[in-house]
């Protein structure tokens, strides 16, 4: 995993301010997005766009018209006991 941070810092992100967001969900649908790939992948695309939705109005507020978001998104699937955890 360190290997993967350093690649994103040093290769793919921009050397401009950005942002980490996190997602935490309810127990039910922790259970769903364990055991479903595909309702994981919904929920993680209703996020991202929430988000991008979220900093293009912002940006629009402070004069910005055409910007642009990207995310780089990823699903921890265990917490620190290493139980079964997305």
């Amino acid at each position: 995993m360190a290997d993967t941070a350093a690649w994103l810092v040093d290769r793919v992100l921009p050397k401009v301010p950005f942002r980490q967001w996190v997602l935490s969900l309810p127990y039910r649908v922790r259970l769903l997005c364990a055991y479903d790939p595909e309702i994981c992948a919904t929920v993680r695309q209703v996020f991202v766009r929430a988000v991008l939705g979220l900093l293009r109005r912002r940006a629009r507020t402070q004069g910005v018209r055409d910007g642009c978001g990207g995310a780089v998104v990823v699903a921890q699937r265990f917490d620190s006991a290493l139980r079964l955890n997305p």
